[in-house]
């Protein structure tokens, strides 16, 4: 059980690919980082390198992994993944532009429950692993600064729940290795700081 007052959760986001450089849904394709990627994750490790983080949670996919790598490194932490902070899995759209879809599908709106019929997880099936994957973290472990490394639309979907919708799916654009601040603090959610990217500067 989690005796800390508080755990302050670190939520960023993987560094670059290639599809993400061409703008194509990646969704549970496991896409390696590219170099610009690379370099991006160097440059977070650096960052937060001074924080006392003490326990760093990624995505089990490969871009996510590798953006944690050298933060663990400069930390001397293990690296624990957890495939239910995954990306959203976009069946049949992946390896598709988003403007390939949006031709093929004039009216498409990506977050809504009726697509289905592509084989795409839901909004709510994505938000609900996440949140319950990162309640359990919360419950079962010690830790006072928390590292979480994942995926553009699943950190906004767990940010939207933190916020209740203020910020977010629909609200909240998340660059590449950019990192959100928020606590937990008796049942509360305390959002400090969104898409903090100033290490890419």
């Amino acid at each position: 059980m989690n005796t800390h007052s508080s755990t302050h959760i670190y939520l960023i986001r993987h560094g670059e690919t290639d599809w993400n450089a061409a703008r194509r849904i990646q969704g549970h394709s496991d896409i390696p980082l590219n170099q610009a990627g690379r370099e991006q994750a160097l440059r977070l490790a650096e960052h937060l390198q001074h924080i006392p983080i003490d326990r760093i949670c990624v995505s089990d996919l490969q871009r996510a992994v590798e953006t944690a790598r050298p933060l663990a490194a400069c930390l001397g932490l293990p690296l624990h993944r957890f495939y239910e902070f995954r990306e959203r899995n976009y069946g049949e759209w992946e390896g598709k532009k988003y403007e390939e879809v949006q031709a093929e599908i004039p009216d498409v709106n990506t977050w809504t429950e009726q697509n289905r019929r592509y084989n795409i997880e839901t909004f709510t099936s994505m938000q609900q692993r996440g949140m319950n994957c990162l309640q359990s973290i919360l419950q079962e472990n010690r830790s006072e600064h928390l590292a979480v490394i994942s995926h553009g639309g699943m950190l906004n979907a767990l940010l939207h729940h933190m916020s209740s919708g203020e910020y977010g799916t629909g609200k909240t654009r998340w660059t590449n290795t950019a990192c959100t601040h928020v606590e937990y603090r008796a049942d509360t959610w305390i959002v400090h700081t969104i898409n903090d990217g100033s290490h890419l500067q």
